[in-house]
């Protein structure tokens, strides 16, 4: 998907709710492409709250990657249910590639809780924020006792009995804004009482930079350089950190923001000596007691789900632990900040 033109679109339909659209092709058990009337648009819909396997299929480099035990099972089974019907769908949000994610409903079945209902699928974590959530876990519960497809070899995990030296936690929870989140899960933050001395700063850099404007090209970059870069997304000047430098371009990242961007050489520029006295105003955490799952289309979900969750975002963080020098921390909402 085009993910500018799926963000222009998304808000319409979070807001009218439940949409008529058609299945015009099933690509797997949990993915399909479908088309709206009311919006004459053509989107690809990825389902939500189930973890489902999928099919055999080939990477735009012509690699073929095998089927996952029950992937072909589970898009036919969607297929026979939706493919050239009519259905209804519930947009939800957007991943990162532009593609839709939410519910559908075929004569009213949730094709998400039909797919665990037949071991087809397992309940994903995202959809405890969700209304369907009661009767996923319900129908899951059976599919497992019954051990269905996915769950035919399922143990109960054996709980074993670990016993803690008790450990006060400190406790100190900070006001920041959350600046960018990372496909590592990763995410970056700004401590908000520096707020206004941060937009004071970039301020006089971008008017230093307008009434001394640099020579294109007569700043060589070096790796772990601090620099001036212009954001391509609004052409204002920033400072920027040299990570990578290769022929032609410069891969950088924003060292008061945290997001990274890859730009010409020539379009960089000498930080001014004004400007480098200040620390980097983002800073990297990670959360406290997560761990990714390995499964990439599940990591993609927990990375789209804390992006939707928490970017751009005023939170209150407590740091409560160190793990190879990065904070773990835990994040709660900042009500006062969201008001």
């Amino acid at each position: 998907g085009d993910a500018t033109k799926s963000k222009s679109f998304l808000p319409s339909l979070q807001r009218i709710g439940r949409s008529n659209a058609v299945v015009e092709f099933v690509a797997s058990g949990s993915r399909v492409r479908v088309y709206i009337p009311a919006q004459t648009c053509l989107i690809t819909f990825l389902i939500s709250g189930i973890e489902c396997p999928k099919g055999r299929r080939q990477l735009p480099n012509g690699q073929v990657i095998e089927a996952d035990p029950f992937g072909e099972e589970a898009l036919v089974f969607s297929k026979e249910m939706c493919l050239q019907r009519e259905v209804e769908i519930e947009v939800e949000a957007i991943d990162k590639g532009g593609n839709f994610i939410g519910w559908l409903f075929i004569d009213g079945v949730n094709l998400s809780v039909a797919l665990v209902e037949a071991g087809l699928a397992k309940v994903h974590f995202t959809a405890e924020r969700s209304s369907h959530y009661q009767r996923l876990c319900s129908v899951q519960e059976k599919a497992k006792a019954d051990k269905l497809k996915v769950w035919a070899a399922y143990e109960e995990p054996k709980e074993d009995v670990v016993v803690e030296e008790p450990v006060e936690r400190k406790v100190n929870y900070s006001k920041v804004v959350i600046t960018e989140v990372t496909d590592a899960f990763t995410f970056y933050a700004q401590k908000v009482d520096n707020g206004p001395k941060l937009e004071t700063m970039m301020e006089e850099l971008r008017s230093e930079m307008v009434d001394n404007p640099p020579t294109a090209g007569a700043y060589v970059p070096k790796r772990g350089d601090t620099c001036a870069a212009k954001f391509s997304q609004d052409q204002q000047w920033y400072r920027a950190k040299v990570q990578k430098v290769e022929p032609g371009k410069v891969s950088l990242i924003f060292i008061d923001f945290g997001n990274k961007e890859t730009a010409s050489a020539a379009s960089l520029a000498v930080l001014p000596a004004a400007f480098q006295s200040m620390a980097p105003q983002a800073h990297e955490y990670c959360l406290a007691g997560i761990a990714l799952p390995p499964d990439e289309d599940a990591k993609r979900d927990a990375v789209d789900s804390l992006v939707n969750d928490i970017l751009n975002r005023q939170m209150k963080l407590n740091v409560e632990y160190k793990n190879s020098g990065m904070d773990c921390v835990t994040l709660l909402p900042d009500e006062e900040g969201d008001d």
